[in-house]
């Protein structure tokens, strides 16, 4: 159950990026480039998480709260928001300026 409202969050959340990245990205990164860093992190960032949280859940006995809406949405928020602000960080910060190697 809550891998299938993860993945469905999940899905949702990255249809809604594509505008919000447009909005929020620096101005001299291009909007696919920003879509794609901001999807690979927050991507990454959930994975980690959910396979940490759950593993961490599951060995302290704790895995049969999140039955319970209330803890399903937190343990989800645990998982979404650092995923998200890590990913907004990425794509807000100034391009490198390094030169092109001839």
């Amino acid at each position: 159950m809550t891998e299938t409202l993860a993945l469905t969050i999940w899905l949702i959340l990255l249809a809604l990026a594509f505008p919000y990245v447009r909005r929020a990205k620096h101005p001299e990164v291009k909007t696919l480039a920003a879509f794609m860093l901001f999807v690979m992190l927050f991507s990454v960032v959930s994975s980690v998480l959910f396979f940490a949280l759950s593993w961490i859940a599951a060995a302290t006995g704790l895995a049969s709260a999140l039955t319970n809406v209330f803890w399903a949405l937190l343990f989800l928020a645990l998982i979404f928001l650092p995923a998200f602000l890590s990913a907004r960080w990425l794509i807000r910060r100034p391009p490198l300026d390094r030169p092109v190697p001839k």
